[in-house]
């Protein structure tokens, strides 16, 4: 009905976006009922201020009469004039008008100052309570994205799309809504006033609704296009500040303040340049409105005139006409005015339904693993990237026991990442297929896969809160014994008991209060406490200097007690202990065997191993 509705005004995206934003809101039907219940009697406030100026001029400041009407005739409709008259003389026929007039007026203006105060209240409320939900579904939606959308995505344009996209979506829905719906009412009542004081000189007031809709229409469309750009440009920016904020000890230390100045600039000129023009498109339309509404007064007024001399209109008459005109713009503008609001609140909702809307990490398996034995193996395993012609992997085959060590090493950009991201199903092979215990990868249900992975990276990320709760998080259900029990076997319980805090000291953004070699351990009593059977270490100390390495190498070497694991490492103090190392080139297995063994063979890995970053 909406799409039908609004098919000259909308297109269909912007109308289908109306209608799930709508969605949200139909929940709250009864807080819906009675803001448009208030905003009736806004409007109707509104219009009876415009017509008690006629009875005011033409009775309030003539004699009073001590005669009351007298009921005329029978039936219903009798009944109801005998008691507008009634109403009407009691206010304007007696004395008491000196003080009854100021305080009916006063009644009034409390009456329409509570109606208004409940209508912003209630749909406020709405929009609040929507906006909580909306961005609720939106994180949702961003657990369950697949790897490869926020790998491609900055951090920042998915902060923008909660905070800056939600926001306008449905702040401006709400607003739209408020002015669309008291506006709209006042509009009606003030019109149904004009007609009932002078139906000729409102057919003239009228001329002018059709004359402003054409120039909202095209101002819409103007707006549409630089508020989209302008939109682009804000998360552009934000990305900007996020980068060399998070970046800062890199632009520091290679002086990149001024491109970092010189960036920033760019993309912040590029957004007053959308600013002015939407400035300037904005600044034009009141005035051109205004300007429409002016002829259409004067020729009111030059009417009016011409009536006043036959004798067709009364001064209280046509000054309650010329009010409820004038009252009659502020609504009418407020309206033409809809396109600023309404185009960003389209936009903006296109952002976040394109968000929501984005197809999540697909999960086909059926099968519930409660522990597996960590055997692996890869047949015939192809990975071609999008933006790249050589293969990542070509035609790889492997095959893993339970509880063993595997070693994987070469060079750069030979694949060994993209092999480990293949097993909790970060990435998919182009073709073949990877087993864990007998069973293919894509028909072990995502959480039961990955509740049998446990990973150690070099790129540890803990959260900004407890030393205690980023180790629970791998299990929530831990006591603190098993959290203990991690800390003991990760090297760290010694420093837990020296801090005042105990285990409840706050570590600080991604662990910043920690050095690296403690942040390393508290990621390796996580994956103890976890008690996966399979576990990943990539590059786990990489960036440790010799005395941290040997207090996580203890700790790597008590979780890799009876798990099956594959090492990702560069240094031999890793790898050689393995009992298996894999040496992989151009995504191809090369050489594997035990360190002994390879280095006996004189091949890529003794040439490897002979490199300054090995030892």
């Amino acid at each position: 009905m909406l799409r039908n509705l609004f098919s000259n005004l909308f297109n269909i995206k912007d109308t289908q976006n109306f209608q799930r934003l709508m969605s949200y809101v139909v929940i709250y039907k009864w807080r819906i009922f009675f803001a448009l219940l208030a905003t009736v009697g806004v409007a109707f406030t509104e219009s009876y201020l415009a017509a008690f100026i006629a009875p005011l001029i033409n009775q309030g400041f003539s004699s009073t009469s001590n005669t009351p009407p007298i009921l005329q005739g029978s039936g219903i409709f009798a009944y109801i004039k005998q008691l507008y008259a009634t109403l009407t003389y009691w206010i304007w026929g007696t004395p008491a008008k000196v003080w009854l007039v100021p305080t009916f007026l006063i009644v009034l203006i409390i009456f329409r100052g509570i109606c208004r105060y409940i209508s912003n209240y209630e749909l406020s409320w709405v929009g609040a309570v929507v906006l909580k939900e909306v961005r609720g579904l939106m994180f949702h939606k961003m657990l369950h994205l697949p790897a490869k959308y926020q790998s491609s995505h900055p951090s920042a344009f998915a902060s923008n799309r909660f905070l800056l996209d939600a926001e306008a979506a449905i702040g401006n829905a709400t607003s739209v809504f408020i002015t669309l719906s008291r506006d709209s009412l006042t509009v009606l009542g003030l019109v149904c006033v004009l007609l009932y004081l002078n139906w000729q000189l409102c057919l003239i007031v009228l001329l002018i609704f059709p004359i402003l809709g054409l120039l909202s229409r095209y101002f819409r469309k103007r707006l549409r296009v630089l508020n989209q750009d302008s939109q682009l440009k804000l998360k552009s920016l934000a990305h900007t500040i996020h980068e060399t904020y998070d970046g800062h000890k890199v632009v520091k230390l290679y002086g990149g303040e001024s491109h970092a100045e010189e960036r920033f600039a760019a993309e912040n000129n590029a957004i007053l340049r959308f600013t002015k023009k939407l400035a300037q498109a904005t600044s034009a339309k009141s005035p051109i409105s205004e300007l429409i509404a002016s002829l259409a007064l004067a020729v009111v007024i030059f009417i009016a005139l011409w009536q006043s001399q036959h004798g067709i209109t009364t001064v209280g008459e046509f000054m309650a006409f010329i009010v409820a005109m004038m009252q009659l713009i502020s609504p009418l503008k407020n309206l033409s005015n809809l396109s600023t609001p309404m185009q960003r609140m389209f936009v903006a909702a296109d952002m976040v339904f394109e968000f929501i809307d984005e197809p999540s990490e697909s999960n086909t398996g059926t099968i519930k693993l409660k522990h597996s034995t960590g055997q692996l193996r890869f047949e015939h395993i192809d990975l071609s990237y999008d933006n790249q012609t050589r293969k990542a992997l070509n035609d790889f085959n492997l095959e893993i026991k339970a509880g063993e060590k595997v070693a994987l090493i070469g060079r750069s950009g030979s694949g060994k990442t993209s092999l480990i991201n293949m097993l909790p199903r970060f990435i998919e092979p182009s073709s073949g297929v990877i087993y864990l215990d007998s069973h293919k990868l894509n028909d072990i249900d995502l959480a039961s896969l990955r509740q049998q992975i446990a990973l150690v990276s070099q790129d540890v990320f803990l959260f900004n809160d407890t030393l205690y709760n980023n180790i629970a998080y791998s299990k929530p259900n831990a006591t603190p014994k098993d959290v203990e029990h991690a800390l003991k076997a990760a090297n760290l319980w010694d420093f837990v008991q020296d801090n005042p805090n105990g285990w409840d000291m706050e570590i600080g953004n991604n662990g910043n209060q920690l050095s690296g070699g403690q942040r390393q351990r508290l990621s390796i009593a996580r994956a103890i406490l976890k008690d996966a059977p399979l576990l990943i270490l990539d590059e786990a100390t990489s960036a440790l200097d010799n005395e941290s390495e040997r207090a996580v190498q203890q700790a790597l070497e008590h979780l890799m007690q009876g798990r099956t694991s594959i090492i990702i490492a560069h240094r031999l103090s890793t790898i050689q202990k393995a009992d298996r190392i894999i040496v992989m080139n151009e995504g191809q297995i090369v050489e594997q065997g035990t360190h002994e063994q390879l280095l006996a063979q004189n091949g890529l890995y003794a040439h490897l191993s002979a490199l300054p970053s090995m030892t």
